[in-house]
């Protein structure tokens, strides 16, 4: 037994429970091909032209990397019509949200999230000291009323996220424009966008757009999920040029290595892949309906690339069984949605084999 301690409220941290690795399941079940459906990836791949970049500059990693991602910022202030000083980059958006609790959280103080919700907001905010109030889902969707009413005098964040993880519901313009103006400016407003791309364009929010006339904003975004580029983690966030200096004092340089800008640069340059894949995922999602409904299966209507479905009390059976069938999914109980289990949206053939296999197991 170690004497050394840690400092007590480690402790009390979540535990962040990751998927099974396809390795662990074909070695476990004796299974040549075992299919990831649990952590959301873009399960179509990645842009041919992203892994001739990556080759080309595999040559160059004896260099440390930019650190201050100057490439990268010039296309995505191209993209937004933002300046460079207006944009952070992050080892994923998961280091941007603990930058964003280390710069505005102390002890005592809070941050509103929605419950369940993605755990970094909670165990980054509880490094800092701080305190976390949940406010409870509303018909799987963000009760965006309740969290500003939740809001007090020791709050410094509120968390949104859109679409949001778990569920993939989403957040309406006029919920995001009542969450501005009903939160006191000495609160920072982040919204987090990982999976932003997969929204149809009429249900897209231009956040950016408010940061004018919001100078408590921060919007976050990926290369992670709809981009495939999660391996590399590469994520980054959009706000007034003071927050983002405050941020940048803070944030560990060359935080974002070599390939991953060099990957990043080379996504932004074909965003015609991205709608090609949002517009694919789309078109299995209408498939995974369809099926449902037909079987009688509930489900939530998603705004991303994956489903949460209702398996009600045989739910742990259900993804047990499915794990000896080669297909991972997230068991809702790890999600903070019992009774649910959440499936990433694959290609084609693959979907078509869950489902068969899926339906059998849940109807026998």
């Amino acid at each position: 037994m170690i004497k050394v301690k840690f400092k007590s409220w480690i402790y009390n941290l979540p535990e962040y429970i990751p998927g099974k690795t396809l390795e662990e399941i074909k070695e476990k079940y004796n299974l040549d091909v075992v299919y990831k459906l649990a952590s959301n990836e873009n399960l179509f791949g990645i842009s041919p032209k992203v892994i001739d970049s990556i080759c080309r500059n595999a040559c160059r990693v004896n260099y440390y990397p930019d650190s201050d991602c100057r490439e990268i910022k010039q296309k995505l202030g191209s993209k937004y019509n933002v300046q460079a000083d207006n944009i952070i980059m992050g080892n994923g958006t998961d280091q941007i949200i603990e930058l964003v609790c280390s710069g505005f959280v102390g002890s005592g103080e809070n941050v509103v999230i929605s419950d369940p919700t993605f755990l970094i907001y909670e165990k980054a905010t509880l490094k800092c000291g701080g305190e976390v109030i949940k406010v409870p889902l509303e018909k799987f969707r963000q009760d965006v009323k309740l969290m500003a009413d939740s809001v007090n005098g020791k709050t410094r964040i509120i968390f949104l996220t859109n679409p949001h993880n778990p569920t993939g519901t989403r957040i309406t313009k006029n919920e995001f424009e009542y969450i501005i103006g009903n939160t006191p400016k000495d609160v920072l407003i982040v919204t987090d966008e990982a999976y932003y791309e997969y929204l149809p364009e009429e249900e897209k929010i231009d956040t950016v757009s408010y940061l004018n006339e919001c100078s408590n904003l921060i919007i976050l975004r990926t290369f992670s999920k709809i981009y495939g580029l999660a391996g590399l983690r590469i994520g980054y966030g959009i706000s007034s040029a003071e927050i983002i200096s405050g941020l940048n004092k803070i944030r560990l340089p060359f935080n974002i290595n070599f390939i991953a800008q060099k990957a990043a640069v080379a996504a932004l340059e074909n965003e015609l892949f991205a709608c090609e894949v949002r517009d694919k995922i789309q078109v299995e999602k209408e498939k995974f309906y369809s099926a449902f409904k037909k079987n009688g299966i509930d489900f939530v209507k998603s705004y991303s690339n994956f489903i949460l479905v209702k398996t009600g009390s045989k739910n742990r059976d259900v993804a047990a069984r499915l794990l000896e069938r080669g297909f991972i999914v997230r068991p809702g109980e790890n999600l903070g949605i019992p009774g649910y289990i959440r499936v990433t949206v694959s290609k084609p053939e693959v979907n078509d084999k869950f489902l068969s296999e899926f339906i059998k197991i849940y109807k026998s």
